[in-house]
């Protein structure tokens, strides 16, 4: 008698594997990845307002999975919090210069320390994560994009040995972040963005460190032309705001294009 669970339980671990229950996606859930895909799709103009009581009336849902859903994109970089509610986020000349300048003086000590120290098995999930920005990209995909593109950069930073630098870094983030919204829906930075992870992977695999830090700051210093263009492209009248180093990036930014 005893035996006979003991018997069940062996027939069925030894029988097909059962299938996973899929829980259904709570409205939370759904408000949150509309709005997201609304902001990240490029529909939703820079420096827009989202007010909490319209996006209810216009989902047609209760108030509070709306509000949840934009705390959670603000934390997350998608939106900015005002004083009368949220709004897209913009991304200047200045904001790129700004950003750009303070990469170039931390990941290049990252990526040497990263061909120090990456393991064969972070080498080879950056290897997986590049495919998935590849099949992200071929589907035009933005979200998947931007998850793939997230993980590659927090598995490649992970490789560092200093963690008063990746605590740097991260603090970076939140800027680099809204530069990427602005950005992921264009195909040909989603090109470039690919082709310089196979780059950097290519260092790293080769144990490379000043290999690996050239490549990253080449990286770092072509996305800023790339991005500058494509400002002056958009705005042109953003030549006349700012400083005059951004004035002067911009004007070669054109010409290097």
């Amino acid at each position: 008698m005893d035996g006979a669970p003991a018997r069940a339980q062996r027939r069925m671990a030894a029988g097909p594997a059962l299938p996973r229950i899929h829980r259904p996606t709570t409205v939370k859930e759904q408000v949150y990845r509309t709005l997201r895909d609304q902001l990240t799709s490029g529909r939703a103009a820079p420096n827009e307002r989202v007010i909490e009581s319209e996006v209810t009336k216009q989902l047609g849902v209760s108030r509070t999975p709306v509000r949840e859903a934009l705390t959670r994109l603000a934390g997350e970089g998608f939106l900015v919090a005002t004083h009368y509610g949220y709004r897209v986020p913009d991304v200047s000349a200045d904001d790129i210069l700004n950003l750009s300048e303070i990469r170039l003086l931390l990941e290049p000590a990252a990526a040497r320390q990263a061909a120090e120290r990456a393991t064969r098995a972070q080498l080879d999930e950056m290897k997986r994560i590049i495919a998935r920005e590849k099949d992200a990209h071929a589907d035009g995909d933005v979200n998947a994009f931007l998850s793939a593109h997230h993980r590659y950069r927090s598995t490649w930073l992970g490789c560092a040995r200093n963690p008063l630098l990746i605590e740097a870094l991260a603090r970076t983030l939140h800027s680099l972040s809204l530069v990427r919204l602005r950005t992921m829906n264009d195909a040909e930075l989603r090109i470039f963005i690919i082709g310089s992870h196979e780059s950097l992977l290519a260092a790293l695999a080769a144990r490379d460190p000043e290999r690996a830090a050239r490549v990253q700051a080449d990286i770092i210093e072509k996305f800023k032309r790339l991005l500058l263009a494509r400002i002056a492209a958009d705005r042109p009248s953003a030549r006349d705001t700012g400083n005059g180093s951004a004035r002067e990036e911009l004007s070669g930014a054109r010409n290097r294009k």
